[in-house]
């Protein structure tokens, strides 16, 4: 059966293919508009990311359209949600376009891991993006060579936090989202992906205090993962210089430039 989501948009890697990196944008976005803001600033050395790690492919995929409760109309989102100041809000609303989004992130990563090892393959999120993606992580099981959330939140986060076992983790996705569960032995390897978190204080639409709790649940979970905390920037500061240097620091160590 054909895919609901469409293709990613790919941007090759400038030089030998050795790592690839998915992008995952936030709510009311696409794919390559996504690719166009991500690519758009640049770090302290006057590089964008895309320069800077040109052995890198870059996969951004692209939401459905969904039906807004909140704002009584379709958009580009990866899941509906009720409330960006209370994700727990309506959480019922969440639950179908989490099952698909997570679903068809999860093909996209298999795909990917099918052309480089797992420990090559990030997946980066930014907003929704990134709470989507971080579910995608852990219902992967896979132990992948990073993943990076900016401006974010862990959805279901109260359920997600009462698990205090790695096969707490595969029930919850097999009853709450209908997601198949990973075998263990990989999900204990998953634990080992290096995250980062990166939030700014003045985020005016995902308050940082979302992004700390996040963190926390992570952190318990027994995740390896650095909280980033920007003064200034607004939603989109992590995606100004300050920000990407510290993408480019959290890299550094693990993609061969």
């Amino acid at each position: 059966m054909a895919s609901p989501f469409e293709p990613p948009y790919v941007l090759s890697s400038t030089a030998q293919h050795t790592h690839t990196i998915i992008a995952l944008h936030g709510r009311g976005s696409q794919g390559a508009e996504f690719a166009d803001e991500l690519f758009e600033e640049t770090t302290s050395s006057g590089l964008n990311l895309r320069d800077t790690f040109p052995g890198c492919k870059w996969v951004f995929p692209s939401s459905q359209e969904r039906y807004s409760t909140v704002f009584q109309e379709e958009l580009d989102e990866w899941f509906d949600i009720y409330s960006l100041s209370d994700p727990s809000q309506r959480e019922d609303l969440q639950i179908e376009g989490l099952h698909d989004s997570v679903e068809f992130i999860q093909s996209v990563i298999n795909h990917e891991c099918t052309l480089v090892s797992p420990d090559r393959v990030i997946v980066l999120g930014l907003s929704q993006g990134s709470a989507v993606g971080l579910l995608g992580l852990l219902a992967s099981g896979r132990r992948l060579g990073a993943y990076i959330g900016l401006s974010g939140w862990l959805p279901l986060k109260e359920q997600i936090g009462r698990c205090h076992a790695l096969k707490d983790l595969d029930n919850f996705f097999r009853t709450e989202l209908g997601l198949q569960g990973s075998v263990s032995t990989e999900q204990s390897s998953m634990l080992g992906t290096p995250i980062l978190l990166g939030h700014t204080t003045d985020d005016e639409v995902i308050d940082i205090e979302l992004g700390r709790q996040a963190f926390e649940v992570l952190d318990n979970l027994g995740m390896r993962v650095t909280w980033k905390e920007l003064p200034d920037g607004g939603h989109l500061g992590m995606l100004k210089t300050e920000g990407l240097d510290s993408i480019v620091t959290f890299l550094d160590g693990l993609v061969h430039r």
